[in-house]
């Protein structure tokens, strides 16, 4: 599993060149597009395409290759195959057939977006490209309002306006970063206010940050002391009553004690 660059041709490692200069075959998502890499590094290897829609028929004789001695490397056009592409069925297939796959790691456009979003990335739900349909993707999108992680997807320039637009009502309060042509000479990273300014050219990830932190609601001087009284009068002791009313309230016991004590001189 070969990462190929996302835009930049030098973002290639020398690891993945030597890979790619050392197998009997190269699976590529487009051969058109692997041919200009290769070219730049004057690689001359077989090429064979593997993509959504011919996986079937391809991962089969693979195998067969594979376990006949053969050693074949898979490509995406852009990144690191087996992310949001059907790269995951051959390495199954491999898997079970007891062929070892071996990773090449390199670009990836969700790596590469994500740490330059200024985002919080301790826990990141990857959701690939959202449905294509208005009201699927209404759908999944709502399934995931609450969800206090980074979100990002993958989009494509022609349905990029309409799904900024649903998105950002249905992550209301979020702050929404956009990634497009990366690694290329019309590189842009930056935060959307507007998806009608956004322009409908390149590939795109979209980064939406955490929900906004709800905050603790505010303390009254008179209702504190009354919850704290009806928690005693169903049997609760009062330290434990203190303690739930400042849970529930997102304030500290001594400030619960303080009101309490205060409604009571």
């Amino acid at each position: 599993m070969v990462a190929t660059p996302i835009g930049h041709l030098k973002d290639i490692t020398l690891r993945a060149l030597e890979t790619l200069r050392s197998v009997d075959l190269i699976l590529c998502e487009d051969t058109r597009v692997t041919r200009t890499l290769l070219s730049r590094y004057d690689i001359q290897k077989p090429m064979q395409s593997y993509f959504a829609g011919n996986e079937d028929r391809r991962v089969g004789p693979v195998v067969e290759r594979l376990q006949a001695g053969e050693s074949v490397a898979l490509v995406t056009d852009a990144g690191t195959p087996g992310i949001s592409d059907p790269g995951y069925l051959l390495v199954r297939a491999c898997r079970e057939a007891g062929v070892p796959v071996t990773p090449v790691p390199g670009p990836s456009a969700l790596a590469a977006a994500l740490s330059v979003s200024g985002l919080p990335s301790q826990r990141v739900l990857f959701l690939g490209f959202p449905p294509r349909k208005a009201g699927e993707r209404s759908r999944f999108l709502a399934d995931l309002a609450a969800d206090p992680s980074t979100l990002v997807f993958y989009e494509a320039p022609h349905r990029i306006r309409a799904f900024l637009k649903e998105a950002m009502t249905a992550f209301s309060g979020r702050e929404c970063v956009a990634g497009r042509e990366l690694t290329k000479r019309f590189e842009w990273v930056g935060t959307v206010l507007d998806p009608e300014q956004v322009p409908e050219r390149g590939e795109f990830v979209i980064l939406f940050g955490p929900p906004p932190e709800k905050t603790a609601p505010a303390l009254s001087a008179e209702e504190a002391p009354e919850r704290v009284r009806a928690l005693v009068a169903e049997g609760m002791e009062e330290k434990e009553a203190l303690r739930q009313v400042a849970r529930d309230m997102g304030v500290s016991r001594r400030d619960v004690y303080a009101l309490v004590k205060g409604n009571r001189s």
